[in-house]
C-alpha cells in the first residue's frame, strides 16, 4: 500500500493534504479522487463557488505530483464521447503507476544506502568512545 495525499486546488488557493490516504495503486487514487470531486461538486454549487475551477493535486509520500484532476471531468464523463478517451486516461495513469513504481523503488535503494551509513557512522562512533 502507498500513501498518497490530495491537495485541494481551487484558482489559486491550495489546500494541501496534511494526512493522505492508502491505496494499493495510483489507478485506485485517481478513482478515489474522481469519487471525491463528485461529491464535493454539489456543495461547492450551494456555497456558490465554480467546481470547474477546482482540481486534485494528487502526490505520492515523497510529495512528488502524480497527476492533477480537474473538477471539470466529473462533468466530462458524464458526455457520451466513445471509449478513446477512458483508454487514453487509463493508459495515463498506468503509466503513471509504472513511473511511481519506479520512483519508489529507487527511493528504496537510496533510503537502504543511507542506512548503512548510518549504521558504518555509528559503529565508528562507538569504537571512538
Amino acid at each position: 500500500m502507498s500513501r498518497f495525499f490530495f491537495d485541494f486546488r481551487q484558482g489559486d488557493a491550495r489546500c494541501p493534504d496534511a494526512q493522505g490516504m492508502e491505496f494499493g495503486s495510483v489507478e485506485q487514487a485517481y478513482l478515489e479522487a474522481f469519487k471525491g470531486a463528485q461529491d464535493m461538486w454539489s456543495e461547492l454549487l450551494r456555497r456558490r463557488q465554480d467546481p470547474s475551477r477546482c482540481t486534485f493535486e494528487v502526490r505520492n509520500a515523497g510529495r512528488e505530483l502524480l497527476f492533477v484532476l480537474p473538477f471539470q471531468e466529473v462533468i466530462d464523463s458524464c458526455h457520451d464521447r466513445g471509449a478513446a478517451p477512458t483508454r487514453d486516461m487509463l493508459d495515463y495513469v498506468t503509466r503513471s503507476a509504472s513511473h511511481t513504481k519506479r520512483l519508489s523503488k529507487g527511493f528504496a535503494e537510496e533510503l537502504r544506502a543511507i542506512r548503512k551509513t548510518l549504521d558504518q557512522s555509528h559503529a565508528l562512533l562507538r569504537t571512538k568512545i
